[in-house]
């Protein structure tokens, strides 16, 4: 389908004229259509504002003076995210249905960069979990097999860009937000450094755990979303441009910290395993530096989701108690007894946050990259928070290898790898050291060029 066309290409045909901006949103708004009664990826599709700023996008092609390399570019953005003219919903029945008066930062970054805004994405409550469902707008479901979840809680976004709706949708990752609806649906999703997106209003509950990224069916998209979005504020006093130069000159070829297998190996399911080796496999055969190392890494994510928790104990304290009824009944479960943590509880999370941050660090000194799975399993069935086979835990059960990056602030970046003979896709984590998304860029490239990224076929 037309709006399935890489960026790269599309805007060669912009630039000849043989296709236009307007064909390609009325392209990826039919598509939509058809999908959503499928995948529910879409808390809202803006068919008015969207042809509009096709058309406008179409005449600068036609004279010749295109915005950016995003000009005409369909994307979707996460729930969470103001757009104006757009409510705000957040997953919840519960908020204000009205409108929002302006765009949020990095949203009016992509207008001004002549994007075309399609539609608002799903997520689930108050962006609480790993999945993406809410008892107010129902389950949203993987585009490779509806009985399964996308993850979350950018699964919508996921969903989208899976589905072939969009080639980019931008989400927020507080403990693995967008890398794990990455993971489970087989596209790429971009964590970056704390604060190279701003993000306004400012979730300060959440401790400076959120990150706002892109999802994508591409390198090229990821990046130029990236750039195009990233960059200080003044309405967020934690953005920041950082100390790199941007994304053209990265290292030489990046020493591979391999987080020894003894750490996730015998929890993750064999199609993780198996994305691993594979991905192994081709890093040596290309010449690469693979060391072991070790981080303990699920006693690090437990800080980060300790910290997540607190930040959605305050979403639930922001809701009159007598709507607490209507509620995702496991929202209120993931936060009980949260209020009565004492503040020498909190002191002792920030000293086991500066531990693992730090230790970080120093592995970050002898490597450039470190390498890991993203989650420790594939999609499992939909509507439920946690696997069938893990009955009476919460979801950060089965999510012990995103939390940490989170805390420590670092830029992380999940590319789907499928495994030869696997029905699924498995994510392969890879992280940076501070303002070092170069790396993770250049490394995505080198991962394209081995496992492309896979568009599901249109349901029927």
């Amino acid at each position: 389908m037309l709006h399935q066309t890489p960026w790269p290409r599309l805007r060669e045909l912009y630039r000849l004229g043989e296709v236009s901006p307007v064909d390609v949103a009325r392209s990826a708004l039919e598509h939509a259509e058809r999908a959503e009664p499928i995948i529910n990826a879409f808390a809202l599709l803006d068919r008015a504002g969207a042809l509009a700023g096709a058309r406008e996008s179409e005449e600068r092609w036609r004279q010749g003076a295109a915005l950016s390399p995003l000009d005409g570019m369909p994307v979707a953005i996460k729930e969470f995210a103001a757009v104006r003219g757009w409510p705000t919903r957040r997953g919840s029945a519960l908020t204000s249905a009205e409108p929002a008066a302006a765009h949020t930062v990095f949203v009016q970054r992509l207008a001004d960069a002549g994007a075309v805004l399609l539609g608002k994405t799903r997520a689930p409550e108050f962006n609480w979990k790993g999945i993406t469902d809410s008892p107010a707008f129902g389950i949203t479901r993987n585009p490779w097999n509806p009985s399964l979840t996308p993850g979350g809680s950018s699964g919508g976004c996921a969903a989208a860009v899976a589905a072939g709706v969009v080639r980019l949708s931008m989400g927020s990752d507080a403990g693995g937000s967008i890398r794990i609806p990455a993971a489970f649906t087989g596209t790429i999703g971009l964590k970056p450094t704390h604060g190279r997106i701003p993000l306004s209003p400012l979730p300060s509950a959440f401790a400076n755990i959120v990150h706002t990224g892109p999802i994508a069916a591409g390198m090229d998209e990821l990046q130029e979303a990236y750039l195009a979005a990233r960059g200080a504020s003044p309405l967020d006093w934690t953005s920041n441009l950082g100390e790199d130069g941007g994304a053209d000159a990265p290292a030489a070829r990046p020493r591979i910290g391999l987080l020894s297998p003894r750490r996730w190996g015998p929890r993750s399911a064999a199609p993780v395993r198996a994305a691993l080796d594979e991905t192994l496999a081709a890093l040596r055969a290309d010449g690469f530096d693979v060391t072991e190392v070790d981080y303990d890494i699920e006693a690090a994510s437990q800080v980060g989701q300790d910290l997540y928790r607190l930040g959605c104990a305050a979403a639930v304290r922001a809701i009159a108690p007598e709507l607490h009824g209507r509620l995702d009944p496991g929202l209120l479960a993931f936060v009980q007894g949260v209020d009565d943590w004492p503040i020498s509880r909190y002191h002792a999370i920030c000293q086991q946050r500066d531990r693992y941050a730090n230790e970080l660090a120093a592995l970050h000194a002898r490597v450039d990259l470190l390498l890991l799975p993203t989650v420790p399993l594939c999609a499992f069935e939909a509507g439920r928070d946690v696997p069938q086979d893990q009955p009476g835990a919460d979801w950060m059960s089965w999510n012990p290898y995103t939390p940490a990056f989170n805390s420590a602030q670092v830029p992380a970046l999940s590319y789907p790898v499928w495994a030869q003979g696997a029905a699924l896709p498995a994510g392969v984590q890879w992280v940076a050291p501070k303002y070092r998304e170069d790396r993770l860029l250049a490394m995505g490239r080198w991962m394209e060029t081995r496992f492309p990224v896979r568009i599901a076929p249109e349901q029927e």
